[in-house]
C-alpha cells in the first residue's frame, strides 16, 4: 500500500526536523506552549489544510489533515499542540 500524501508528508517531515528533542524537553519543563512550532506549520499552511480554499485554506480534507497528524507524531512532535488549530 502506498502513503497518501507524499509530498506533503515529506515537507512535514523536513519541517519537523527543524524541532529537535531538546526543543521539546524545554518547552515541557517550562511547561509552555510551542509556538515556534506551531507558527512554523501555521506559516506552511498545514494548519489551513481542512479551511476551505475561499476562505483562505487549502480544503484537501480530513485524510490530508491526517497524514500531517501523522507525520508530526512519527517525528516525535506534539501533534496536540496543533490538532485543535486545524479546525478553527
Amino acid at each position: 500500500m502506498t502513503e497518501s500524501f507524499p509530498e506533503i508528508r515529506d515537507a512535514v517531515r523536513q519541517l519537523c526536523a527543524g524541532f529537535p528533542g531538546e526543543y521539546w524537553r524545554e518547552t515541557d519543563r517550562e511547561r509552555a506552549y510551542p509556538t515556534a512550532f506551531v507558527k512554523a506549520l501555521t506559516e506552511a499552511g498545514y494548519l489551513s489544510v481542512l479551511i476551505p480554499e475561499e476562505y483562505g485554506g487549502s480544503g484537501l480534507g480530513i485524510e490530508a489533515a491526517a497524514a500531517i497528524l501523522e507525520e508530526i507524531q512519527k517525528a516525535g512532535c506534539n501533534g496536540a499542540a496543533c490538532h485543535a488549530q486545524m479546525y478553527t
